[in-house]
């Protein structure tokens, strides 16, 4: 393995000490059957730490959902590692169904991890098996989908606040197959991890295969993208709430905006952003709310929808949330 030299378990256990995560810690590991997960559970079981296995069955593919199940009960089983099974059935929202299923299972084990530490007093965290394709996918994702330059962090591998790890995020998925045959851990294919239905399902199999017929090793490029964004969120997120602070005023349900003040912050777009995002405005609608920062626009123009209306008032923005 490119970046594992010392084999996928000393990966694993250097990797719980750099980030400082208790020997009694429980672990939590989220197993769908997978190949990556399966060797997720494998490498964690291997490693000695306490243990247990989490999975979710959605019934959405019938047969091969039970089987998903059955597989990961057995090898829990062979492990002698305690299964925990959630039985859900997702309904279709207008986020799509994998957004609904992502919700209902990190709902599922965060509530594992808090009986967790309520009942043994001890910490306990969740484990996932992403890796450094599925960061790179993320990152795409995210160029596509999102307004906000900083969710080009993508994952960390080390979620604090939510107690998430991914100890795989800088290993490939060819790395943990490879494991995955010397070791002969068996798992299942999930037929609809393959269907061009969802817009990951064909970065995967299509834009990301492309972009390495241009440029090989692109994926990894995509991934460690992601690594540099990550200590750039955490500096951005405080500057740009100080920023902020230096022009906005809040009273209740209302705020104005100094525009002269607002217009010597270097981070002043992403200023408008975080307000509008705050006030339920969606993304698209910021080119609205630039025009009425512009210096020609009068009192009384406005802006207006469910959640807030935005109006110019001489040399502010005057904030009503209606919600």
């Amino acid at each position: 393995m490119s970046n594992n030299r010392d084999g996928l378990v000393q990966h694993v256990r250097q990797w719980i000490a750099r980030h400082n995560i208790e020997e009694n810690a429980l672990l939590i590991a989220g197993v769908s059957g997978g190949m990556d997960s399966m060797v997720l559970a494998e490498c964690l079981h291997r490693s000695g730490v306490r243990l247990h296995v989490a999975h979710v069955n959605y019934h959405l593919r019938d047969e091969a959902s039970d089987a998903d199940q059955a597989h990961v009960e057995r090898a829990c089983m062979a492990w002698g590692v305690p299964c925990e099974i959630l039985h859900s059935n997702v309904t279709r929202t207008d986020h799509g169904i994998q957004a609904e299923a992502r919700n209902i299972r990190y709902n599922y084990f965060q509530r594992l991890r808090d009986e967790a530490q309520q009942r043994d007093s001890k910490p306990a965290y969740i484990v996932t098996a992403h890796h450094s394709d599925d960061q790179a996918e993320t990152v795409l994702l995210h160029l596509m989908r999102s307004a906000d330059p900083l969710t080009l962090a993508a994952m960390p591998d080390l979620d604090a606040e939510r107690g998430l790890l991914r100890p795989f995020l800088t290993l490939s998925q060819a790395d943990l197959a490879v494991a995955c045959k010397n070791w002969g851990v068996a798992y299942r294919e999930d037929d609809s991890n393959a269907k061009p239905d969802y817009l990951r399902n064909r970065i995967r199999h299509e834009v990301l295969p492309l972009l390495e017929t241009l440029r090989p090793g692109t994926k990894e490029h995509v991934a460690r993208w992601a690594d540099r964004f990550n200590s750039l969120r955490s500096y951005l997120t405080i500057e740009i709430e100080m920023g902020k602070a230096r022009c906005w005023k809040l009273k209740e349900k209302t705020g104005d905006l100094d525009l002269t003040d607002w217009r010597t912050e270097p981070l002043r777009l992403e200023i408008l952003h975080k307000l509008a995002h705050e006030h339920g405005i969606a993304a698209r609608a910021l080119p609205e709310l630039i025009h009425l920062t512009e210096a020609h626009v009068e009192s009384g123009a406005h802006f207006l929808c469910a959640s807030a209306r935005v109006e110019r008032r001489g040399k502010t923005l005057h904030w009503i949330s209606l919600t």
